[in-house]
């Protein structure tokens, strides 16, 4: 423990430091005495002796500094007066200390707040125990319900056959399942006696047995789903509540376990609470509030029973690895082979016995690929991840230019504290010292500004978290920073301040001492040579380069979304108000909804600025879609063509609401009731394709969705419109069917018919495609006017019939493009900033080299030299590294444009337009800059100038 005790005795020391002097002066006068009475004894005149004695031991002040150098507590005392020093250096320029501060707050705020979301989004691990053994099968960000295709198809897997590799997980620890999408609930928590309880609408997730087990996540209270809860169909009515849920729905009611919630109308036993940190496997911009067992899928999605053998495709699948599959690739081999072996054996159960070997050889290639699942499932990252990436490299840039700003600043206090710097030389003082010493002053700088850059990106980021997450206030992203984005806006700093404060810090310790003493203050200014004036030329070319690099980007990824926007959708946008609602969370059945419908078109019509309405089960335009393939009469597919089609059931007047224009026959009409012949409404593009001699009206189509099957005539053909992904280029093959003709009950099964052709008496079950989902109006006026009118006549049919999500076309459209909407608008403003700091930082440079060059400018005057003369000298710098700045960065903004051409959309190889935009803003901002400084220069008085030292 020496080391212990030698540290606090140096503390204590610097504590005391008066105290530590004067025992050391204590000590010299004692062996000063000492040794002049040796000297005495030798006969030495007590004078001399004294003397002698003096001469021998030298200087007092030299001998302290050597006893207290060689004290390991010296070099802290010695930091600290650095310190203390540049803070005094720093308060005495505070023009320069405010605009360097600001200039390092502005670039690592930036790169703080993207950091801070790419740290959540996409390098966050799930909070479970080894998440790096949880393996998905397939991607797993789709959802829905599939059915019609093989195993594993988007990663989607029927009941049955979870419960099968559930029960024999094969060389995995474990397999789980949970449902492909979360879905809205009505949960009424438990009311007080006499007290009613308004009903929330939440995210509610479906899972296995083994879930939670399986994640090895534990509960804050009580327990988790148990196999248990999760082996019979319709039984394990009992419910997990998430943290955020328990603490906003339930007032953190410590005494929640064993009450009854209700969901959808059937009552759940709370039997747990999770921890704060935990969201599930799937990572979702609005969190699941609660989960449910897999066998109370009728009454969460509110849908008949997928729990069936051969049933639809519902859930994914992940497992958790053999620590020995988790290192060897051998062994994850294996793994994957039995997946895929699990996977063809079930293909092969459900097709049964007669496979053709074409069909065999199909069946032998299907592969569903294990994929890291230690992060989690996040749509946010496949539909952000790329974006924040690219955004990242932008602020990279522009914290790069900001960094070059403080370097250009410092080379310039560096030139003009040549005298100080050579004094201190002069003096003793070593270069190490001088070096150690600028290099403190930068750091007090870096850290300064990055402390400052970390409340900056707490706001900026509190902002992008609003924007990425749509408005949803419960979210899964947080703008607190955790440890991760300390240590990472404190090591961006430090760097910031040691490769930037370096080079400065190099050329103030190569002051000459005596060249520089001895010469004029002017021929100081300038005694740096070309390398101190080429240096700050080479920063602010770089500033340049990055500014046109930024801007281009900028300016491409702004006429991106501007096409994305502008581009032809198929239908009106304008007037038009788009409004989503679920019966079912209302307790509307399925042979309620025709009076329903009808009662809203009737209700919504008599609305004053309402020019029609129609009903649909989505908007024209959606990121999810309802899809199946279908057959058409008199049309022979070829092997393995696409039959898919998406589907719309709408009410009459749909086309007129949406203003779809119908090229050939009719539109859906409100004559086509439940007692008329079935009719259809298909695209173009389908036309075009199945009937290219133009005979599709009279044909009858029929679908592969057995409650919709049809077959239904096509009466008409309209105008293709886009569909769900705004980028999509191919038009999109429609059908739109009546939802007033849907069957009012599910096709009685095959199975449900005896051997002798008595038909076995089943309960029939009601169709749930009869229900539509989303009101459309068309508006004479402003449609954000009539938005409350809507709300208040839709409450007027039922209050507790709510409206979940109200916008106009232009809002969803706008929700559609959100990724390119965030990646336009911030490489917008991070390209203005560079331009900004770029264009400080040139007229810094120019302005110092007017102040250097004061005394020349009035040699000029006093020569004869005119006012434009000078200003063009002035300029000319400048425009010299306009050029230089043009010719490297227009090829390196060539290149960069093709690295981002993935994320263009309608632009060529070679955008003109943006170059040249770019071009002028860049030369503009850079000459105005040159500007102000030449001005300057003219405004210099000869005789000043000439006893400028």
């Amino acid at each position: 423990m020496q080391w212990l005790t030698n540290s606090i005795n140096g503390l204590k020391s610097l504590w005391h430091k008066q105290r530590i002097e004067g025992e050391l002066d204590e000590e010299l006068d004692s062996y000063l005495e000492a040794s002049a009475a040796d000297k005495r004894r030798s006969g030495m005149a007590p004078e001399l002796a004294r003397r002698a004695a003096l001469v021998e031991v030298g200087g007092r002040n030299s001998v302290k500094h050597q006893v207290w150098s060689s004290r390991w507590e010296s070099g802290l005392d010695n930091f600290l007066q650095d310190l203390r020093m540049s803070l005094r250096t720093l308060a005495k320029s505070p023009g320069f200390t405010a605009i360097a501060l600001v200039s390092i707050a502005l670039g690592i705020g930036g790169n703080t707040a993207i950091f801070t979301l790419i740290h959540q989004v996409l390098l966050r691990n799930l909070a479970v125990r080894d998440p790096q053994q949880l393996v998905t099968f397939d991607k797993s960000t789709n959802g829905g319900v599939l059915g019609g295709v093989d195993l594993g198809y988007h990663g989607m897997f029927p009941w049955d056959f979870a419960r099968r590799l559930e029960a024999d997980p094969g060389p995995f620890q474990g397999i789980a399942a949970y449902g492909s999408f979360s879905q809205k609930v009505s949960v009424r928590p438990p009311s007080p006696e006499g007290v009613a309880v308004a009903a929330v609408v939440v995210p509610a997730g479906l899972v296995s047995g083994n879930y939670f087990s399986l994640l090895e996540a534990q509960p804050l209270l009580g327990r988790t789903i148990a196999p248990g809860d999760n082996a019979v169909p319709g039984n394990g009515a009992v419910a997990v509540l998430s943290y955020q849920f328990w603490r906003q729905s339930l007032s953190a009611d410590p005494a929640v376990l064993g009450k009854t919630i209700s969901i959808n109308g059937t009552p759940f036993a709370v039997v747990g609470v999770m921890q704060e940190n935990f969201h599930g496997i799937k990572q979702e911009t609005e969190p699941t509030a609660l989960w449910t067992p897999i066998t109370m899928q009728p009454v969460i999605l509110q849908q008949p029973s997928f729990l069936t053998p051969q049933g639809p495709y519902f859930l994914h699948l992940f497992a958790r690895l053999t620590p020995k599959a988790t290192s060897s690739e051998a062994a994850f081999s294996r793994s994957q082979q039995w997946l895929d072996a699990q996977v063809r054996a079930g293909i092969r159960a459900m097709e049964g016995a007669a496979i053709s070997p074409s069909r065999q050889q199909e069946i032998d290639r299907v592969h569903v690929p294990l994929l890291s699942a230690q992060r989690g499932i996040s749509r946010t990252r496949s539909q952000y991840g790329e974006s924040l990436q690219i955004l990242m490299a932008v602020v990279v840039l522009v914290l790069l230019i900001a960094c070059a700003n403080l370097a250009n600043f410092l080379l310039a206090r560096a030139a003009t504290r040549q005298r100080e710097t050579a004094t201190r030389l002069a003096l003793g003082s070593s270069r190490a010292r001088i070096i150690r010493q600028s290099l403190i002053e930068t750091l007090v700088l870096a850290l300064t500004g990055g402390a400052v850059g970390l409340a900056i990106a707490f706001a900026a980021t509190r902002a992008l978290i609003a924007f990425v997450t749509q408005g949803k206030l419960s979210s899964d992203l947080t703008a607190t920073p955790d440890s991760s984005v300390l240590w990472f806006t404190i090591a961006t700093s430090l760097a910031t301040g040691l490769i930037f404060g370096l080079a400065p810090a190099i050329v103030t310790a190569r002051t000459r001492a005596a060249g520089t003493l001895s010469s004029n203050a002017r021929t100081a200014q300038s005694s740096g040579g070309r390398s101190s004036r080429l240096w700050p030329k080479a920063l602010v070319t770089a500033q340049i380069v990055l500014s046109l690099l930024l801007l281009v980007g900028a300016g491409l990824f702004l006429r991106s979304l501007r096409n994305l926007e502008n581009q032809n959708y198929g239908f009106e946008r304008t007037h038009l108000i788009v409004a989503n609602f679920d019966a079912k969370l209302a307790g509307y059945k399925p042979s309620q909804t025709p009076g329903l419908h009808q009662q809203l078109i009737e209700r919504l019509s008599a609305l004053p600025g309402i020019r029609s309405v129609a009903l649909a089960i989505v908007p024209p335009v959606w990121e999810g879609n309802w899809t199946s393939n279908i057959t058409l009469s008199g049309y022979t597919p070829a092997p393995k063509e696409d039959m898919n089609s998406v589907l719309n059931r709408v009410t009459g007047k749909y086309f007129e609401t949406i203003g779809v224009p119908i090229v050939a026959g009719r539109g859906i009409t409100p004559a086509d009731t439940a007692s008329s012949f079935k009719v259809a409404v298909v695209s173009q593009s389908l036309a075009n394709h199945f009937f290219p001699k133009g005979d599709a009206i009279g044909q009858a189509l029929t679908i592969g969705i057995e409650s919709v099957q049809g077959p239904w005539q096509i009466v008409g053909i309209a105008s293709d419109t886009k569909s769900g992904d705004p980028r999509a280029k191919d038009p999109v093959r429609m059908t739109y069917i009546p939802v007033a003709q849907i069957e009012p009950f599910e096709p009685v099964p095959a199975a449900a018919k005896g051997s002798g052709g008595n038909a076995i008496v089943t309960p029939r079950v009601e169709n749930q495609n009869r229900f539509a989902n989303t009101i459309l109006l068309r508006t004479t006026g402003d449609p954000a006017a009539s938005i409350a009118d809507l709300r208040a006549a839709v409450a007027g049919i039922d209050p507790n019939l709510a409206l979940l999500d109200v916008s106009t076309i232009h809002e969803l459209v706008s929700s559609l493009l959100s990724n390119d909407e965030l990646i336009s608008t911030l490489t917008g403003l991070f390209s203005l900033l560079a331009l900004l700091l770029a264009a400080i930082g040139l007229y810094g440079l120019l302005n110092y080299n007017v102040v250097r060059r004061t005394n020349e400018i009035g040699i000029r005057y006093a020569l004869g030299a005119t006012s434009s003369a000078v200003m063009w000298m002035i300029l000319r710098e400048s425009l010299m590294l306009l050029s230089v700045g043009m010719l490297l960065g227009l090829p390196l903004a060539f290149g960069a444009m093709k690295l981002i051409q993935q994320q263009l959309f309608g632009l060529g190889s070679l955008d003109i337009a943006t170059f040249t935009v770019a071009i002028l803003v860049v030369s503009a901002v850079t000459l105005f800059a040159a500007w102000l400084p030449a001005r300057r220069a003219t405004r210099v008085e000869p005789m000043v100038a000439l006893r400028c030292d």
